[in-house]
């Protein structure tokens, strides 16, 4: 077996490990679309074999798709107290003491962040709030509109969405190693298409269909799990293309509209103002 073909099959076992996530694995990235500062991107160097751009859309990109200078709509957070909730992450899932924030958007919208009690102190439950308020505001309206609340835990590195109870639940840790790689805007919003998207459309005839006329995916993670993956990895590349245009390299830009540009066509009318 060739040594590429060894590493693709290394690279799917490690992928089938986990769902609605992202890993943290070391991904594997196209030479000819890694530099975001190539001057020499004014082409597509798509080698019509169907190979993805990335292995993950946030991880490992260099790409920094939702800025932390974008304007945003958090206006501010207040404590409510010690509740009982459901806090997955950590069993049991129900805390019966965890601290419980609600941030308040400029156009009134309230989200919950709810931070289990394994933070210990209260100081440290609100600082871990707070490090997600600013990036709940920089979601497009509609998909931030959607969320009930965000659930908060002190553990191991994981992020994942609940679409069924309208929230995702993340670790202090990815937080931290997110904000780490300039990531944690795009955490959020890929966790909170989930929520906006999945149910309504990851397995829809229209989105199906889009894939197959398609017949590529734009990584790695999104061709190995298309039903839950493929909107929430492809929507950040267009969401940005749309709001942001230019953010992207050329090379990606024209890669994506030209290769998918079903998918792209299916996301874009969501994005657009």
């Amino acid at each position: 077996m060739k040594l590429k073909s060894i590493a693709r099959v290394f690279s799917l076992l490690m992928l089938l490990v986990f769902t609605n996530c992202t890993s943290d694995e070391k991904p594997f990235i196209r030479e000819d679309l890694k530099d975001q500062e190539n001057d020499n991107d004014d082409e597509n160097t798509n080698e019509g074999d169907n190979t993805p751009l990335f292995e993950f859309s946030v991880s490992g990109t260099g790409i920094d798709y939702i800025k932390s200078t974008d304007p945003d709509t958090f206006l501010s957070m207040e404590y409510l107290g010690q509740f009982a909730k459901e806090i997955p992450g950590v069993e049991p899932t129900l805390d019966s003491n965890a601290y419980v924030f609600e941030a308040t958007f400029t156009d009134g919208k309230k989200i919950g962040i709810w931070c289990r009690s394994n933070f210990g102190t209260l100081q440290r439950a609100t600082e871990y709030a707070n490090k997600l308020t600013d990036k709940l505001g920089k979601l497009p309206v509609f998909m931030r509109d959607e969320l009930n609340h965000v659930a908060v835990f002190s553990g191991a590195s994981r992020a994942s969405a609940e679409p069924d109870g309208k929230f995702f639940f993340i670790s202090d840790k990815r937080i931290d190693e997110r904000i780490a790689g300039n990531q944690l805007e795009e955490t959020v919003f890929h966790e909170t298409t989930h929520v906006y998207f999945e149910k309504r459309y990851g397995t829809s005839t229209e989105w199906r269909n889009a894939q197959n006329t398609d017949g590529i995916f734009v990584t790695e993670y999104a061709e190995d799990n298309p039903n839950v993956e493929d909107i929430p990895e492809t929507a950040i590349f267009v969401y940005t293309m749309v709001k942001y245009p230019g953010r992207l390299s050329q090379n990606i830009e024209n890669w994506v509209k030209e290769n998918i540009p079903n998918r792209y066509e299916f996301l874009e009318t969501f994005f657009e103002d």
